[in-house]
């Protein structure tokens, strides 16, 4: 017995140190690898490794797993892991063997507090809010810089994984309207929504970020003053740029918009610019000459920098008026050569006369990356395709267009669009009833059949597959690969039933439906911001802004701060 009770205790003595490394080291499977976490007081160092294990035996993978160190005791390892399949890990002398679960989790690498940050709380009256985000480019195990803004122009540029502060400034008082870097992240762009509406160039090849240039686009659409400066959506009536992207060799294309009223009566400008990127010379505008009377809502590119896409429309100054016949109600898609601005051909797309006197959009236009179509969505509910070389569209849908219920038109919104080389997204919204088809009603007494959805069809029109939404989408993105796309949902409200905020994320790559190809739902406590949404260029990292929103028992839910996840 006292033999038996010896070996009993030598097996204990044996086995405990590998029980313990075993509940010392966690494993949590994430989309691009796996996070190990280790409490060790020793950390975690170089001395890493995973195999796979078949019938019991490890074997070392085909490809080497690249190591992403973020923070002593946290690592991502970098590879292709496959469902089901059993993997030993290797931290130091401790071992541990997991299986592979069908689908990859959400993991949050941090969350960056901005209150103080971006001196959110300076003016207590008028707190300010975080507006835009910019993410760098590049690859894993090289870290991108982040960049958030507010609408009192204070700038803050982060270390993404360590979330330290590289540089922060006020560039202005203005509303930051959009960012982005150029390829190698040694430049900043930065669009204000001010009196000047300034376009500016900040380098951050040197030790010390500097101004290299700065473009007042007011020059060309004119600037106002807001009939209630002091309002907090004074920002409306400046000028500033609707949309932003950077091109290969790093120059800027942007689209400057100013919609403004003028003894009561409203006017519109708008003027598309490329800018040398050394230089801020204005390498060309659309239109040459001046500045178009039409709002260019959104622009895309084509992935290889050679093909662009926008839309105009007449703004909602028409709405409820006689249909006209000059076509001064008409939406456009116009088509320009990127390297020139000159112009291949635009498309007139008529009124819904039967429910609206004019054509709006919001985001409506999107460019395959191969540069082949282009897919756009008014704001009536309809969904065109157009092959890039002409004007004819070679498909249409009424996604959301207006349906009577109880003699009431309700229609969904259907701005947000995205596009990949396989597929068309579009993605629906809320339901509601326009304002001049009211009718004494104030709410739609049925959901639109088509709203809250996600849809993604062929190139040719065929409706490969859908997803039901929680909430109104906030803001989609694509990474270069075509691999994942990431959509984020949120609302204003205190309905705490409508309180669902957070960032779902799909694989275009899965074979089969929409559950086939939805991953997970990154969920936070407050409101997410319509375009504070980023994924990096390889689809590794995933940023959002989360803001606090109020409940109607006066708790406040979440915080004004930014999450980093895998």
């Amino acid at each position: 017995m006292k033999r038996i009770q010896f070996f009993t205790f030598l097996c204990l003595f044996v086995i405990l140190p590998i029980s313990i490394a075993t509940a010392d080291m966690s494993v949590t499977w994430v989309r691009t690898g796996v996070v190990i976490e280790t409490e060790h007081k020793e950390g975690i160092s170089d001395k890493i490794s995973v195999a796979t294990v078949f019938d019991g035996t490890a074997h070392e993978l085909a490809e080497v797993p690249t190591i992403q160190q973020l923070d002593t005791h946290r690592v991502l390892l970098q590879f292709t892991w496959q469902p089901n399949q059993d993997y030993q890990f290797r931290l130091n002398d401790h071992l541990t063997t997991a299986t592979a679960p069908l689908k990859p989790v959400s993991y949050l690498i941090r969350t960056v507090e901005l209150d103080a940050l971006l001196s959110l709380m300076e003016n207590l009256r008028r707190p300010a809010k975080p507006t835009a985000i910019a993410l760098g480019h590049g690859k894993a195990p090289y870290t991108p810089k982040l960049a958030v803004a507010t609408d009192s122009g204070h700038l803050a540029v982060l270390q993404t994984l360590s979330g330290k502060t590289l540089w922060k400034t006020r560039i202005s008082e203005g509303y930051v309207r959009r960012m982005a870097f150029n390829r190698d992240n040694s430049v900043l762009y930065i669009g204000e929504q001010a009196a000047d509406g300034f376009i500016y160039c900040y380098n951050f090849a040197a030790s010390e970020p500097t101004l290299r240039w700065k473009y007042r686009t007011a020059d060309d659409i004119e600037t106002s003053t807001p009939s209630n400066p002091g309002s907090v959506y004074a920002w409306v009536s400046y000028p500033g740029p609707a949309c932003m992207r950077t091109l290969a060799n790093g120059d800027l294309l942007v689209a400057s918009v100013h919609s403004w009223k003028e003894n009561d009566t409203p006017r519109q400008m708008s003027q598309l610019y490329r800018f040398d990127s050394e230089t801020g010379e204005v390498i060309w505008k659309w239109p040459r000459d001046r500045a178009i009377s039409k709002i260019i809502r959104w622009f895309d590119v084509s992935a290889d920098g050679k093909t662009l896409g926008l839309v105009t429309d007449s703004g909602h100054n028409l709405q409820g008026s006689p249909t006209d016949e000059n076509g001064a109600g008409n939406g456009k898609l116009v088509v320009l050569n990127t390297a020139d601005g000159t112009e291949k051909w635009h498309a007139a797309i008529e009124p819904l006369r039967e429910y609206f006197p004019q054509v709006t959009f919001w985001r409506g236009v999107s460019i395959s990356p191969d540069g082949k179509f282009i897919n756009v969505t008014t704001d009536d509910g309809r969904a065109f395709i157009f092959d890039v070389n002409g004007p004819e569209p070679i498909w249409q849908e009424n996604l959301t267009t207006p349906l009577e219920v109880s003699g009431i038109p309700i229609v969904a919104t259907s701005g947000t669009i995205g596009a990949t080389d396989a597929a068309a997204l579009f993605v629906t919204g809320d339901t509601y009833i326009p304002y001049h088809l009211r009718k004494g009603a104030q709410r739609p007494s049925a959901a639109h059949p088509n709203g809250m959805t996600l849809f993604a069809y062929s190139w040719t029109g065929e409706k490969i597959w859908q997803w039901q939404l929680e909430n109104m989408p906030q803001g989609l993105r694509i990474d270069e690969k075509d691999r994942y796309a990431v959509l984020s949902v949120s609302k204003r409200t205190q309905d705490p039933n409508e309180s669902l905020h957070g960032v779902s994320v799909f694989d275009l790559t899965a074979d089969g439906s929409g559950l086939s190809k939805y991953l997970y739902t990154y969920r936070t406590e407050g409101e997410l911001p319509y375009d504070t949404l980023a994924m990096s260029a390889d689809g590794a990292f995933i940023v959002v802004v989360e803001v606090p929103i109020a409940m109607p028992d006066e708790t406040v839910r979440g915080k004004n701060r930014v999450h980093v996840l895998y």
